[in-house]
């Protein structure tokens, strides 16, 4: 049963969705007057099954605040919310050293334990700290985020579920949105009349900007561009026959510009961090898709955008072995279980948070979900009629304005 009507109706059961409606719920003293609703279940989404890494390698200063103000919502109980803090490093080429050069300083003013090391020399020399059989070579900047790691996507989508419930937000399952008017929303169930809707979608941002009869192209700098561009992102538990990572070691992201495999570019990334029993989490080489892709059945489910193939494989464990001595480079060592996600991002590959139109607030994240959870508080304290002048950064007017978040250098599209 879907209520009749509520002050605020949340659009999608994500990290989120599940949050601004926690937040809201304390806003008003009671989660009477909040809804959410998921057209599938709870984390059915990018959330439930994100590589959960959280981490603060942004060339966007706006970002490094943001993703401070999360982590020390991980950190207020790590274990509830499936966190491990056991920090992120950043290593590439010198391409992209002023890069981690400037990131650092913006560390720096907000507040982010961070340390930089710059020459081939000291960047090994760390590494080796860290993995005594680290052996990449071409390396010439690193940052090592201290408060960083990961989290399990499945741990902190049910705990934000459970302070969502315990504050008395009614969570709607298996009723999808099919319009967005004026003062109310058209689903499946039937209508709920509402003060406001708040869109969290994920993927589905193209969908519902379309129920709010947004426009399909957004003008920047005198240019019409797609309001949203997809990806595939591809990851992998691959697991060695001999050896393994320890539990403890930090999330690693290396981008290279050495050529090492036919199946890597010249300039490439991989990211990975322990995984179950003798498990590596990896993921790299995301690839455009087409603006209109199919969306359900959504990740692994979906038979053609939700494969990978034998080459991307043979990409990550190569690359795997080139970077830790402990692999060798006998490929046959490997169990491979591969998948792949459709993802959705902005024009700038950065977050939206702000009213899209009148009665309509979205927080469409770009990807950016576990890194980002502070987002859900800051948009409940706008919608209920205070400040949040994080968001500022993140407003939908930016691209009118020509104000876009800088892009990078690294070999993925939303660093």
């Amino acid at each position: 049963m879907i209520p009749a009507s509520a002050r605020f109706v949340v659009v999608g059961a994500g990290v989120h969705g599940l949050s601004v409606a926690t937040h809201l719920a304390e806003e008003l003293g009671s989660g009477d007057d909040v809804v959410v609703v998921e057209k599938s279940r709870v984390g059915a989404g990018a959330s439930g099954i994100s590589g959960g890494i959280v981490r603060n390698f942004y060339l966007s200063a706006a970002i490094n605040e943001i993703v401070r103000r999360s982590v020390e919502v991980f950190e207020l109980d790590p274990g509830l919310f499936g966190f491990r803090q056991v920090g992120y490093v950043a290593v590439v080429p010198e391409s992209q050293g002023a890069e981690l050069e400037r990131i650092a300083e913006q560390h720096v003013e907000v507040g982010y334990a961070s340390t930089l090391v710059r020459g081939e020399t000291g960047v090994a020399a760390h590494m080796r700290r860290l993995y005594p059989d680290w052996r990449a070579t071409g390396s010439t900047a690193l940052l090592h985020e201290r408060r960083s790691g990961w989290a399990d996507a499945g741990t902190t989508v049910a705990t934000l579920a459970g302070m969502a419930r315990a504050a008395g937000v009614a969570i709607v399952e298996g009723v999808e949105v099919t319009g967005i008017g004026d003062g109310a929303v058209e689903t499946t169930a039937g209508q709920i009349r509402c003060e406001a809707v708040v869109v969290a979608p994920g993927p589905w941002a193209r969908e519902l900007w379309r129920l709010a009869g947004l426009p399909p192209t957004l003008e920047i700098a005198g240019e019409q561009r797609p309001a949203f561009h997809y990806w595939q992102v591809r990851e992998g538990e691959y697991s060695h026959a001999t050896e393994k990572l320890d539990p403890r070691a930090p999330v690693v992201h290396l981008d290279a510009d050495i050529p090492v495999s036919e199946h890597l570019p010249d300039h490439w990334g991989i990211y990975f961090r322990p995984g179950l029993g003798r498990g590596v989490a990896v993921g790299g080489l995301p690839l455009p898709l087409d603006p209109e892709c199919e969306l359900d059945p959504y990740g692994p489910s979906h038979p053609e955008l939700g494969a990978t193939t034998a080459e991307f494989d043979e990409a990550m464990t190569t690359a795997l072995s080139w970077a830790l001595g402990r692999f060798g480079d006998d490929h046959t060592a490997w169990a491979c279980t591969s998948g792949a996600s459709q993802t959705c991002f902005t024009p700038d590959s950065y977050p939206i948070v702000g009213w899209l139109r009148e009665g309509v607030y979205g927080i469409l994240d770009s990807n950016h979900g576990f890194k980002m959870l502070a987002l859900g508080q800051l948009a409940a304290a706008e919608l209920t009629g205070g400040t949040a002048p994080a968001l500022e950064p993140f407003r939908l007017g930016r691209f009118a304005q020509a104000a876009l978040h800088p892009a990078s250098a690294s070999p993925y599209p939303w660093t």
